[in-house]
């Protein structure tokens, strides 16, 4: 089996458990990391493509690493193959993707995993159609062609450019009523939540002097607003930790309610979009 066929392989595989998915949710965990590994050998077999010492980690001793995702990014721009920013962020959705499932013990919510996997999927398909001959759909087998047609429509129906990236439309919306929740409460005591930009580690030694982007990569927060729920770069204002990991025991608040399916945020309007109300008052 060639570099490209394995990663072929892995593709029909993560379609696989996609329709097992269906009937047990547990599946998705395996949907992604085939889906992950696949994205991984197109990047090295791209790598290849440009020179066949790319492809190793050290390219002074090729033979015994390849490079990993982590690396593949740079090493892509390097070669100067063709990575805008959407591709970078899914690159790096796909990689805390992994770690999550593989090295932390999590719980994982079907509809964040569903969301997260439709993004690394658009960007397998989208990566393969501009660096490799063909259609990725030649080499999905006859069994699986409805499943990937199926998430290929919910991608273009769920997913929208939010300052600048694609992103699911629940998560643009939830990073807009984020900005209503200023604080969290812990143990009666409100405690300022700590916005994109202003978190302790930028003045920490080991950041050597970096600056934060105008966006946080992983909720779109532009500088001096609130995270989105769930984000991973949060800072917790109370520990210095990661506010999704932390132990710290908040009372509960409306931040808390975000992260949850009874948050309504059809009716969030996101830049001039009217929300659903006001799009219902307005038709009737």
């Amino acid at each position: 089996m060639s570099l490209l066929e394995n990663g072929y392989d892995s593709f029909a595989e993560s379609l696989a458990y996609v329709e097992r998915a269906a009937t047990d949710p547990t599946r998705w965990k395996f949907a992604v990391l085939n889906l992950v590994h696949a994205v991984e050998i197109l990047l090295k077999q791209r790598l290849l493509n440009e020179h066949e010492l790319l492809i190793w980690q050290d390219v002074d001793r090729p033979g015994k690493l390849t490079v990993g995702l982590e690396r593949a990014i740079p090493r892509l721009l390097s070669a100067r193959v063709g990575i805008d920013t959407a591709d970078k962020q899914a690159i790096e959705t796909a990689i805390r993707w992994r770690n999550k499932i593989t090295h932390y013990d999590v719980d994982l919510i079907v509809e964040e995993v569903r969301e997260n996997y439709l993004l690394i999927f658009e960007f397998l398909d989208k990566f393969h159609g501009a660096h490799f001959a063909g259609s990725l759909s030649d080499h999905i087998p006859d069994a699986h062609v409805q499943t990937a047609m199926d998430l290929a429509e919910s991608f273009r129906r769920e997913f929208i450019v939010f300052r600048g990236r694609e992103m699911h439309r629940k998560w643009a919306r939830r990073l807009v009523a984020a900005q209503r929740v200023q604080v969290l409460v812990l143990d009666g005591v409100e405690v300022p939540r700590t916005p994109w930009g202003q978190e302790k580690w930028w003045d920490a030694d080991y950041m050597e002097g970096r600056v934060p982007a105008d966006f946080c990569r992983d909720c779109a927060a532009a500088l001096g607003e609130q995270h989105g729920p769930g984000c991973v770069l949060e800072e917790c204002p109370n520990c210095g930790g990661q506010l999704i990991t932390c132990e710290c025991d908040w009372d509960d608040s409306d931040y808390w309610a975000l992260w949850g399916d009874e948050y309504d945020d059809e009716n969030e309007p996101l830049d001039g979009e009217p929300s659903a109300d006001e799009a219902a008052n307005t038709n009737g």
